[in-house]
């Protein structure tokens, strides 16, 4: 491996699936288009071809000028149109090796690997399954010896076999253990009580605006006159019929995207495999994890089922288009979808034993509740009155349901906001419109921690504590509001000690 190598010879045929996926609007558009456009001829399909023969083209010569090879504790990439660059990583700062494999690479049984670093990554896209884990190998080798070793040693280590239903293990050899998976029918309740089908509808609403314009004027005219002929009952029975279609739609994506979802635990490593049509692996070193979430809705608490999240620093710049990673927002990581709240003290106290997971005690005084309601309160009464006097006369009845769940919500943050403390730990209880948030922090990934109080707030000796702690690229805020100025005064001698000790270690 310390010779140049090239990637496999399938990586053209990868990169024209890539290549005609990154295409498949403008060939819905000429699909819906094609009885509107004779006058224009063959000119804009052939425009169409030619623009995907041209960039296809380019994938073909960043092909041919790819090269990569092992240089002693760096793993370097020489790629480049028409100038050639290298791109390394350093061997011993490698944290995780990862794979991903769509429905091109399952079937010609090769795999995309992402050698990933802190800040820094490579992506080698294609590889076969063999080449990429005698390199996975042979890197997790070098890291652990950070020695140099010669290519026949190199070759009497051990190799792992290949598993081609389940996939293949890319990291370093050692005890694996299966800690958490999902069925089918974990699938379809955590899709019933996530709100799929609420997400089903956005995307239907999202298609009908994109495809809208293509869709015959006379089909919406029939609608119409369909739904002003229809009875309140007819109508309720197509709504039904409606959230159980979006509920099937959104429930068949998630199956084909979560499908034989596992974790598991390898030394100092999780590594998260899923997918049916795309199988895709991440691995989260655990010493990159900054912050711990627990977050659970209302139908999640009827059924005493939960979901748990974890928060990293950022790890990599490959392919971020192409992610293959569970990373829903920068550096926040859904690690188990959905858990029995019973069953997730035992896990998590297993995958993350540095955390102690102090209780939160809610903490909120009764003359607090009115600052959470008071100003979203007067904002919706203000709107309906003038909307109700200019515009509408009705809208005072959207301001009242707008009114009721704003005292709704400031109630369940009066009733559910908390904190709890340990020597090196915090933990944080927040309300969310749908639901409740668990943050826990170690106090040594705090960056900074800010006491908020106006005149009005210190005369009520109230305030608000705001903590920043680390979180992908750059750094997450939350906030305790209108607690007692005592519990403030509590958590700013509790984070400076941290200060202090550091000040005395200097």
């Amino acid at each position: 491996m310390y010779n140049e190598k090239k990637l496999h010879p399938l990586t053209l045929v990868t990169e024209a699936y890539k290549r005609l996926i990154s295409f498949i609007l403008p060939i819905l558009f000429f699909a819906f288009a094609g009885p509107d456009m004779e006058g224009f001829g063959f000119i804009l399909p052939l425009l169409f071809f030619t623009i995907f023969g041209l960039s296809y083209l380019v994938d073909v010569l960043r092909y041919i000028r790819t090269t990569f090879w092992i240089a002693g504790n760096r793993f370097v990439v020489k790629s480049g149109l028409f100038i050639q660059k290298e791109k390394d990583v350093q061997i011993s700062r490698i944290q995780s090796i990862d794979y991903s494999e769509n429905l091109i690479h399952r079937i010609f049984n090769v795999t995309k690997l992402e050698i990933k670093t802190p800040g820094k990554g490579i992506s080698l896209d294609a590889l076969s399954k063999e080449d990429a884990l005698k390199l996975a190998n042979q890197l997790h080798y070098l890291k652990e010896t950070s020695l140099d070793v010669d290519r026949d040693r190199n070759e009497e280590h051990e190799e792992k076999q290949i598993d081609r239903h389940s996939g293949f293990s890319l990291q370093e050899a050692g005890v694996t253990k299966k800690l958490y998976s999902m069925s089918l029918v974990d699938i379809l309740k955590m899709n019933f009580m996530g709100g799929t089908v609420f997400k089903g509808l956005i995307i239907m609403v999202g298609a009908i605006n994109v495809f809208g314009d293509f869709i015959p004027d006379s089909i919406f005219n029939q609608a119409g006159t369909i739904f002003s002929q229809t009875a309140i009952t007819s109508f309720l029975f197509i709504g039904v019929l409606l959230f159980i279609l979006l509920y099937v739609v959104a429930t068949v994506l998630s199956i084909i995207k979560n499908f034989e979802y596992k974790v598991e635990l390898t030394k100092n490593h999780v590594t998260i495999e899923k997918g049916l049509l795309e199988v895709k692996s991440q691995t989260i070193a655990l010493a990159n994890v900054q912050s711990v979430w627990e977050k659970q809705n209302w139908f999640q608490k009827l059924a005493g089922y939960t979901t748990f999240w974890v928060g990293i620093t950022s790890d990599d710049e490959v392919d971020k288009k192409n992610a293959a990673s569970e990373v829903t927002e920068e550096g926040k990581i859904l690690l188990l979808p959905l858990i029995k709240k019973d069953q997730l003290a035992a896990l998590r106290a297993e995958i993350i034993p540095q955390f102690n997971f102090q209780p939160a005690q809610t903490i909120i005084p009764i003359r607090s509740f009115r600052r959470f309601v008071q100003f979203p309160l007067l904002l919706w009464i203000i709107a309906a009155a003038l909307v109700s006097y200019f515009l509408w006369s009705y809208a005072w009845t959207i301001g009242l349901a707008g009114s009721l769940l704003s005292l709704f919500y400031g109630y369940r943050s009066y009733k559910k906001t908390g904190y709890a403390l340990s020597t090196e730990e915090a933990t944080f209880q927040l309300t969310t419109f749908l639901g409740t948030e668990i943050i826990y922090l170690r106090k040594d990934r705090i960056l900074n921690l800010t006491i908020k109080q106006n005149p009005f707030l210190k005369r009520s000796r109230l305030g608000k504590v705001e903590v920043f702690s680390a979180l992908g690229d750059t750094s997450q805020s939350k906030e305790l509001s209108f607690i007692e100025e005592a519990d403030c005064e509590r958590l700013f001698d509790w984070f400076m000690a941290k200060e202090r000790s550091e000040k005395h270690g200097a």
